[in-house]
C-alpha cells in the first residue's frame, strides 16, 4: 500500500477552487452626486495576510525594484485540515470509468475519505467603504454554505457540489497613530471546506464474456469425490463482441445441455 507513488492533485484542486470562488470582486469610488468615478478589481492571491502587510509598509523604490503594495486586495490561505467522520462512506464501493487510451480496460478507484479543509480569507482595505462593499458581495451567499461544483476526479469523471462553509469574521485595524504609517483595514474570514481525498487510480479489465455451469448434485458419492458432473452450461457475451460501452450492442446468449 504504501511506497505506490499517486498524485490525485486532490489538495491542490481544493485551494484552487476555494480561490476561484473569490476572484471575481470588485468595487465602486462615487462622487457627491453618485456617479461612479472608478470601477477597480479586488486581486486575490495565496499568502498569509502578514506578507502583504510588510509589503504595505515598503516604500516604493523603482531603482531597487520595490513596488508598495496598493489596497484594496484580498488573500487566503489554506490553515487546517482534520478527517469528518461524520461523512464516513462504504469503503468498499467503487467507481470505474473508461480508460482514456485503452478502451478495453476501465479505470478504477475507491470511495474517497471525507476531510475538512479550514481556510482563512483575508480582505485588506485602505477605508472602511471599500471593505463593506466587498464583504457584502461575499456574505449574503454563505447560509453558512455555498456549494460549488467541483470535477474532483477526471481521470474517472466524477463531480461533486462541495459546501464551503462560513465560520466566522473579524475585524482588525492595524493603523496606530503615526501620521507616516499608511493604514491598512482587515477583515478576517474563516470557511471550512467538506471535500474528500481519494486513493490510487487503478487499470482493471473490462469483462466481456461470462460463463455459467451448473452442476448435477443428486449423486452424494460423486460430489464427496468432487466428481461432478456437468448438467449445462450458459455462455452470454456481447454482440458484437468489439463493442465498448458506450456503443449500441446486444447480447449473445448459448445455452449447452
Amino acid at each position: 500500500m504504501f511506497g505506490t507513488y499517486f498524485y490525485n492533485k486532490n489538495i491542490r484542486n481544493i485551494v484552487i477552487l476555494f480561490g476561484t470562488v473569490f476572484n471575481d470582486i470588485s468595487i465602486r469610488r462615487v462622487d457627491n452626486s453618485n456617479v461612479v468615478k472608478e470601477e477597480i478589481k479586488v486581486p486575490i492571491a495565496y499568502g498569509p495576510a502578514e506578507k502583504f502587510l510588510v509589503r504595505l509598509r515598503e516604500a516604493t523604490d523603482i531603482s531597487k525594484g520595490k513596488v508598495g503594495l496598493t489596497l484594496p486586495r484580498m488573500s487566503f490561505e489554506f490553515s487546517a485540515i482534520n478527517y469528518d467522520s461524520t461523512r464516513k462512506l462504504t469503503t468498499t464501493k467503487q467507481f470505474k470509468a473508461v480508460h482514456a487510451t485503452d478502451s478495453a480496460k476501465l479505470k478504477r478507484v475507491y470511495t474517497p475519505v471525507p476531510y475538512n479543509f479550514d481556510f482563512t480569507l483575508s480582505i485588506m482595505v485602505r477605508n472602511s467603504d471599500d471593505g463593506t462593499q466587498i464583504l457584502e458581495q461575499i456574505l449574503p451567499y454563505f447560509t453558512p454554505a455555498y456549494q460549488v461544483t467541483m470535477n474532483e476526479m477526471s481521470t474517472v469523471g466524477i463531480k461533486r457540489d462541495v459546501p464551503i462553509v462560513f465560520t466566522g469574521l473579524s475585524t482588525e485595524d492595524t493603523y496606530e497613530g503615526d501620521f507616516l504609517t499608511r493604514r491598512a483595514l482587515i477583515h478576517t474570514l474563516t470557511f471550512t471546506v467538506h471535500a474528500f481525498m481519494y486513493g490510487p487510480v487503478d487499470d482493471i479489465g473490462i469483462i466481456k464474456e461470462v460463463d455459467v455451469y451448473k452442476y448435477d448434485q443428486t449423486n452424494q458419492a460423486e460430489l464427496e469425490r468432487d466428481n461432478r458432473v456437468v448438467a449445462s452450461s450458459t455462455d452470454v457475451k456481447p454482440d458484437p463482441t468489439t463493442a465498448d460501452a458506450d456503443d449500441d450492442y446486444g447480447y449473445t446468449t448459448t445455452y449447452t445441455e
